[in-house]
């Protein structure tokens, strides 16, 4: 009798503990659901803020009347093997950051020297995403507001800790690009550099 009591007391007891267990999931599957959906909802607004900023730039390449060193924008950078077509903000800020890729350093185009350039990797192809996928011998491409086209050629690929960007931005002797970003676990940032090759009005 009393094997029988105390077996219904701790089926009761397993009872109650798997309700609350379940409930307790449930409520954190739903604020982990709510959380994810707010972060998707930021991307989906950095993004239309991005595309818009992408045509405000585009506008401003073909009706701008002021010089190219005070303009908003840098220029423009693109590699048909990742599919990468974005513009390029002249100066860096995080704010910048989040919309467009940036120039972190550097001067003009047309002279010897490094022009870094960075930006996120948001994992979903936008951006330096895909910048992984470049290797020695590829080509990339930044325009400028007269539409000129500087070619450069990929050289050299390698990961760096955060903190030792600023080697990445050293001036040079030779004219290239140097192209950072994260690394898909975040830890590192992946640096790509190219030599420039021609200029191609």
């Amino acid at each position: 009798m009393m094997n029988q009591i105390l077996k219904v007391y701790y089926s009761k007891k397993l009872k109650l503990f798997f309700t609350i267990q379940f409930f307790l999931s449930m409520i954190l599957t739903f604020f982990a659901m709510m959380n994810l959906l707010k972060m998707l909802q930021a991307k989906e607004i950095e993004k239309r803020i991005s595309e818009t900023i992408s045509l405000h730039a585009k506008l401003h390449a073909i009706f701008a009347e002021s010089e190219v060193e005070d303009s908003l924008y840098f220029g423009r950078i693109l590699c048909s093997k990742i599919e990468l077509d974005e513009y390029i903000f002249n100066q860096y800020s995080p704010e910048n950051l989040k919309i467009l890729p940036c120039k972190f350093s550097g001067k003009s185009l047309e002279e010897t020297g490094n022009i870094c350039i960075i930006g996120h990797n948001y994992f979903n192809h936008r951006f330096f995403s895909d910048l992984n996928q470049l290797e020695i011998g590829d080509e990339v491409i930044v325009k400028d507001w007269k539409e000129q086209s500087y070619f450069y050629q990929v050289y050299k690929k390698y990961e760096i800790e955060e903190k030792d960007v600023e080697q990445v931005t050293k001036a040079e002797t030779t004219r290239e690009i140097t192209l950072c970003t994260c690394t898909w676990d975040k830890q590192k940032r992946l640096i790509i550099r190219a030599k420039f090759i021609c200029k191609k009005i």
